[in-house]
């Protein structure tokens, strides 16, 4: 199993910092954030932590084809693989905070598709036309993969029709990872392939702690973002006694506050959603807890976990993660 961290980098020299600190752990892949209205930008900042790093793979965690053209991200992250020699991927989805703080809507699932396939094509050498235009990467190293990030049912059978890699977003309980499975599988068939031919990495906001409830209260400003992408077009999965509710966190949810430590309405969910968030969501509790849920994952058929550690002290959480959890 790969384990790799998320950061939301609100200065890039602390990114480095940290970066530096990730190179010489059992974590093999650094996730950086794409939203520029609440943190520092994804390139300049891989671009850092390329140069201060030897080791681990560096990816968006995710970028858009909104905010960036895909000639733009194509570029972009090729310029970032030739400072890494080779150490990079290229994460996207259809756009959220970044999207938003613009005034714009996040792609569709053909927008998406098209992207991806565009994008794939630069990094192959092919001419791509945009808007009767002939496109083509001529500097550079284009890295190999680009990873899909999917929740809904027709995200994740385009992801893995398109994707080398599906960053899967619906959780981290053995229903909704089996339920993605089955979406990711058919997919690939419709592409001629096997879903042993893709990557599949789980989003999971993790903590470890003495108790399963304090792990997920540390973790409840990265829960309430999930929970709203996941539950903003239908909350017909969660529990019926919880609906309701998450009815309510949808329609509060201030993108200005996304994934910030001080997010309002994370602060006001009821014992009974943040244990159910905590459960379908998370790797969260004592350490014996999250080595479970992580082996869940594995016996699966997922090979990588995206660690979201609680946004207040990321570098933190991430030591003590490795120290209570991978070490051992």
């Amino acid at each position: 199993m790969n384990h790799g961290v998320g950061l939301f980098p609100e200065s890039v020299s602390a990114a480095v910092s940290f970066v530096k600190y990730v190179d010489d752990s059992p974590y093999e892949k650094l996730w950086i954030t794409d939203s520029h209205r609440l943190y520092t930008d994804p390139y300049v900042t891989l671009a850092q932590c390329a140069e201060a790093t030897d080791r681990i793979e560096l990816s968006t965690g995710v970028t858009n084809p909104i905010t960036r053209h895909p000639t733009v991200t194509a570029n972009a992250i090729a310029s970032v693989n030739e400072i890494s020699d080779g150490r990079t991927t290229l994460a996207i989805g259809a756009g959220d905070s970044a999207v938003y703080s613009i005034g714009k809507t996040p792609a569709g699932v053909t927008e998406l598709a098209d992207s991806v396939t565009d994008i794939r094509a630069l990094f192959d050498g092919e001419m791509v036309e945009f808007d009767g235009e002939p496109f083509a990467l001529e500097a550079g190293e284009p890295p190999t993969a680009v990873h899909v990030a999917a929740e809904g049912p027709k995200t994740l059978r385009m992801a893995g029709e398109v994707g080398d890699g599906v960053i899967f977003g619906g959780g981290t309980d053995p229903e909704a990872v089996d339920a993605a499975f089955e979406r990711i599988a058919a997919g690939c068939a419709d592409a001629g392939r096997s879903i042993d031919d893709v990557t599949v990495t789980a989003l999971a906001p993790t903590c470890v702690a003495e108790t399963t409830a304090e792990a997920v209260d540390e973790l409840l400003d990265i829960l309430e973002p999930i929970a709203y992408h996941n539950f903003s077009v239908s909350t017909d999965d969660a529990p019926p006694d919880l609906r309701l509710e998450l009815e309510r966190l949808v329609d509060r949810h201030d993108m200005a506050e996304h994934g910030q430590s001080d997010a309002a309405p994370a602060r006001s969910l009821s014992d009974d959603l943040k244990r159910y968030l905590g459960d379908r969501f998370a790797i969260a509790g004592p350490p014996e807890r999250c080595r479970d849920r992580i082996a869940s994952l594995a016996d699966r058929g997922v090979d990588a976990v995206y660690h979201g550690f609680p946004t207040r002290d990321v570098p933190g959480h991430a030591r003590t993660f490795a120290e209570r959890v991978l070490d051992e």
